[in-house]
């Protein structure tokens, strides 16, 4: 899973990297699958996946198209990795 963090949350790259996620920083103009964040109010979020090989695609081909955001405050690693591997912060059901 390719992972965009907000800066200040290095203490998380060498844990999701040890469980095979690529990790980059919010600005970096590369496509995310999860955006993991615990300031909401001070990152740019809309440069996530706002790259033009993204955005010049046709709507059709972007259907199922987006990333995670994930708010940590408040949560331990495991948590964090349960979440990103699930893809849901609860189950449904």
């Amino acid at each position: 899973m390719n992972i965009a963090i907000q800066r200040g949350l290095e203490s998380l790259v060498n844990v999701l990297e040890s469980h095979g996620h690529r990790v980059f920083y919010i600005g970096e103009n590369q496509v995310a699958d999860a955006v993991l964040y615990n300031e909401m109010d001070t990152y740019p979020y809309y440069e996530v996946n706002n790259i033009p090989s993204v955005t010049s695609a046709t709507a059709a081909e972007n259907i199922g198209y987006g990333a995670l955001l994930l708010n940590v405050s408040n949560k331990s690693e495991d948590e964090i990795l349960r979440i990103l591997d699930r893809r849901l912060y609860s189950p449904i059901f």
